[in-house]
């Protein structure tokens, strides 16, 4: 897990890194969309975002820059060297590796031939993802009828939720930690195995970190960090960064996983 602080200071980039990418260039049909949304599918099953090999790679060495400046000694040494390698690219390793983070172990084989540590690119890119998939999901929700999407998994991207929001209106709201799509779903319910017995759906809490706080269901053995928008307060202000918020918030994670809950559920 990142620092707070480096994941801070990463949002704060992201915002100008997601100025400079284009959106799609055409959107599919209305018919289309509704369709996929009926099927439950995605729109990037319609459409793919834009991700310009030099702006992408650009993103990432300065993602992993960034990463290095937040460490100390040896620890700085494999995201400043992702930076170097990523930053020195050839035009066709940059393409490379767009298409290495589109395909599933694509990552590790790029970061094997470039003698770079796997996880921690997979990390850098991931985040170095997000303004990219963000640009995209603006392009999208604006033409997309998402209204009555109520799964359990992002609308825009697919990316399963990280937490969720109940704003003031007592609506809940999912957040994609991918793309920063949010979407309505059931109020009474689990969000990750979307069991209706709410007599088996609890809240554990921290005093300290309230108003968020964690629901745990029963049947899954799942749990999913929720703020509570309704107390007021600068956390119920629409433009609150889960993302950032949701690293914040890690000694709720350590709460419920000491209660045996894990994140997204036992049940997969």
């Amino acid at each position: 897990m990142q620092s707070y602080e480096f994941l801070k200071a990463w949002r704060e980039r992201a915002r100008t890194w997601q100025a400079k990418v284009p959106a799609p260039a055409s959107m599919p049909n209305d018919v289309a969309m509704d369709g996929a949304v009926l099927a439950g599918d995605p729109m990037v099953t319609l459409v793919q975002p834009v991700l310009p090999a030099d702006l992408f790679a650009g993103a990432v060495a300065d993602v992993a820059g960034l990463l290095a400046a937040y460490r100390a000694g040896d620890e700085a040494k494999a995201p400043a060297a992702i930076a170097a390698v990523v930053g020195g690219a050839s035009a066709d390793d940059r393409a490379a590796l767009v298409a290495a983070v589109l395909t599933e172990g694509g990552v590790a084989a790029w970061a094997a031939a470039h003698q770079v540590d796997p996880t921690l690119l997979g990390t850098v890119a991931g985040l170095a993802l997000q303004p990219f998939m963000a640009r995209f999901a603006v392009a999208v929700t604006a033409e997309a009828p998402l209204g009555m999407w109520r799964r359990n998994y992002c609308p825009t991207c697919g990316s399963p939720a990280d937490v969720c929001r109940i704003d003031t209106d007592n609506i809940r709201m999912l957040h994609c930690p991918t793309c920063d799509t949010q979407w309505e779903h059931h109020r009474l319910t689990c969000v990750n195995c979307d069991t209706e017995d709410t007599q088996k759906v609890n809240i554990l809490t921290v005093e300290t970190l309230e108003p968020w706080r964690v629901e745990v269901c029963e049947v899954c053995g799942g749990y999913t960090k929720s703020l509570d928008q309704r107390h007021g307060g600068h956390l119920a202000m629409p433009s609150v960064d889960l993302f950032l918020e949701d690293a914040r918030t890690l000694a709720l994670d350590v709460l419920a996983e000491q209660e045996g809950y894990r994140r997204g559920g036992r049940v997969q």
